[in-house]
């Protein structure tokens, strides 16, 4: 392995999970009790967790990428940071911080990232950085050792306000390369708001100039390669209890678009951050998603959200609820700063999945669950 960083080792020698002054209770849902498999670090720079992804890697390593920083929002200092795990998430490597962003920084900090596994077995990685409303770029790196080590990718035609943030999967599709998803926002030179996608011919080491295939106001959208089309399911900005579903049959030449896709089946009221789209490789065709909610009914016994699994086939995105697979008691004490699940399979019937929990300005803790999704 590849010797620490100054920033990773700052991370293995203390940690201070948003957890341990915290009321114990259960966060389990339908498939076991999720657990905390990366700590808020002791550096309050560093110490808030957020926004996580998951892939895993050719040879079976778990790679997570998420923000680690003050907080996440505007100013927020947050950076880019990897994890990995070789033995299917019982434990993970010290994080290890690939680009450091700070108040003084000219984009004072991160925000969303992508994740996807190129076919030559390549982890690609691409993380948004921002300064509020007025500058935004994109960083890209590559893995060819599972998230061990990682070579910087050349983004220069979607960074310095070209585009705006990236989310969700960086889907492979055969014999044309990775594509990468993101939204526009205020800052971008071309459009304030909108989506685009891009792609890298060569396994994440650059990629080719964007290209905008809406203006509507969306953002943060999760797209994946299934049965040759796209499909992508995105959230609107005002985080309604739906997420906008996109088509498209030829590579991204035109899109279908299907305003109510998946909805929730919470009764009250709600908002929707953006949801974790997943293919199935066991099942060609399959497909799941992650909808994180939180709830803002406050009626006794309520949640403060969940995270709820459903399921469709891809040629014809009928949407079926499967399972709760996290529940947010009202009892988290200071963690009121919750979601953003993914997860990624570990063959046959089981999945790894990751989620943030902590404070809204302060510590916050990555948890993970493995779990098993029984044929359907």
């Amino acid at each position: 392995m590849k010797p620490l960083s100054l920033l990773g080792a700052l991370f293995m020698a203390a940690t201070a999970s948003a957890s341990a002054a915290e009321p114990v209770v259960s966060l389990a849902g339908d498939y076991g009790e999720p657990r905390v498999i990366i700590p808020a670090s002791a550096d309050p720079g560093l110490a808030h967790h957020s926004w996580p992804k998951v892939v895993r890697a050719q040879d079976g390593t778990l790679v997570v990428a998420f923000i680690a920083g003050r907080f996440h929002g505007n100013h927020g200092e947050g950076s880019p940071a990897v994890a990995h795990s070789t033995n299917g998430g019982k434990t993970f490597s010290a994080p290890h911080v690939l680009k450091r962003f700070t108040a003084q920084s000219e984009h004072t900090s991160a925000g969303n990232v992508a994740l996807g596994v190129a076919e030559d077995g390549s982890v690609a990685l691409l993380s948004m950085a921002y300064r509020a409303s007025a500058a935004n770029t994109v960083d890209g790196w590559r893995s060819t050792d599972g998230g061990r080590t990682w070579q910087a990718a050349d983004t220069a035609t979607l960074d310095r306000n070209q585009t705006g943030s990236v989310f969700g999967e960086v889907p492979a599709v055969p014999g044309k390369g990775l594509a990468v998803f993101g939204h526009y926002r205020n800052g971008s030179l071309t459009q304030t708001q909108g989506l685009w996608f891009a792609w890298s011919a060569d396994s994440g080491k650059s990629w080719g100039k964007p290209q905008a295939f809406t203006r509507q106001g969306l953002v943060e959208p999760a797209f994946v390669f299934s049965t040759g089309r796209f499909i992508g399911l995105v959230r609107t900005k005002d985080t309604a209890d739906h997420y906008v579903q996109f088509t498209s049959d030829d590579l991204g030449k035109s899109w279908q678009t299907l305003e109510r896709g998946l909805a929730t089946d919470h009764p009250g009221r709600i908002a929707l951050p953006s949801p974790c789209l997943v293919t199935d490789p066991a099942h060609p065709g399959r497909l799941y998603a992650l909808v994180s909610e939180r709830h803002g009914d406050k009626t006794p016994g309520g949640l403060l959200g969940r995270v709820v699994l459903w399921t469709a086939e891809a040629k014809e995105l009928k949407w079926k609820r499967l399972g709760e697979v996290v529940r947010f008691p009202r009892t988290l004490g200071q963690r009121r700063d919750i979601t953003y699940a993914w997860m990624a399979p570990l063959g046959g019937d089981e999945w790894f999945t990751v989620f943030y929990c902590g404070q809204v300005h302060g510590p916050s803790d990555i948890y993970g669950l493995r779990l098993r999704v029984p044929a359907q």
